[in-house]
C-alpha cells in the first residue's frame, strides 16, 4: 500500500517538474519567435491583447496595493509619533510646573538663609 503510495508521489512530481520543463520550453520558443520576427509580420490576436491587459492589469493592481499599504503605514507611523510628542510636550509643560516649584522653593530658602536671627 505505502509502495504504491510513494510511486505515485514520485511520479506525479515529476509529472509536474516536466510539465513545467515544457511550459518553460515553449514560452522560450515564444520569445525566440517574437525577438526573430519582423514588426510587420507579427501576427496578434484578441486572445495575445487580452493576456497582455490582464498582465498589466494584475501589475498595476499590485502596485497600487502595495502603495496604498505604504501609505497606511506611513499614516500609522505619524499618528504614533504625533501621540509620542503629545506625551513629551504634557511631560515637558510638567517638568517646566515643578521646575518652576523648585525655584520658587530656593528662593524662601535663600532669604530664610539670609535673613539674620
Amino acid at each position: 500500500g505505502n509502495v504504491i503510495l510513494v510511486y505515485k508521489a514520485v511520479v506525479s512530481t515529476q509529472s509536474t517538474g516536466e510539465q513545467l520543463a515544457r511550459k518553460r520550453e515553449r514560452q522560450r520558443r515564444k520569445l525566440e519567435h517574437f525577438q526573430a520576427t519582423p514588426t510587420k509580420q507579427l501576427k496578434v490576436t484578441e486572445k495575445d491583447l487580452e493576456v497582455y491587459a490582464a498582465f498589466y492589469e494584475k501589475k498595476l493592481s499590485q502596485i497600487c496595493s502595495r502603495m496604498d499599504n505604504s501609505i497606511k503605514f506611513e499614516k500609522q507611523k505619524r499618528e504614533r509619533l504625533e501621540a509620542k510628542l503629545k506625551y513629551l510636550l504634557e511631560d515637558n509643560e510638567t517638568l517646566a510646573s515643578q521646575l518652576a516649584g523648585i525655584q520658587k522653593d530656593l528662593r524662601k530658602c535663600q532669604v530664610l538663609t539670609e535673613t539674620p536671627v
